[in-house]
């Protein structure tokens, strides 16, 4: 797995959230451009945020958002362990994110 070395991002270092429009339900369907369009802002958005200064491509940006996903799944079981063997009743909570990130790596690699 590839360490990430991320900082803390100030609202003032990353645009990505003006990027990101507003979420309005119309009735009126969206054409295939229009679709295109709103899914290119998404990918911009999220490369943002996953890899600022790396490949820009839909297919890498995809691949650096499911390592670092993976690596957060990773972060959470580490630094959750000390306080989840202390009671029975934390057991299950462990049990419940290995589980979920079972889930969450089989969902990925199929």
């Amino acid at each position: 797995m590839m360490q990430h070395k991320r900082g803390p991002i100030s609202l003032e270092q990353s645009s990505f959230v003006d990027m990101m429009p507003k979420r309005l339900k119309t009735g009126v369907p969206l054409s295939s451009k229009e679709k295109k369009e709103k899914v290119s802002e998404r990918i911009s958005a999220l490369q943002q945020l996953v890899s600022p200064y790396g490949k820009t491509d839909t297919a890498s940006v995809l691949l650096e958002a499911m390592e670092y996903i993976r690596f957060l799944h990773e972060q959470v079981k580490v630094l959750s362990a000390p306080y989840l063997y202390s009671t029975p009743n934390n057991l299950q909570v462990h049990n419940a994110l290995t589980t979920s990130t079972q889930q969450f790596d089989y969902f990925i690699t199929n």
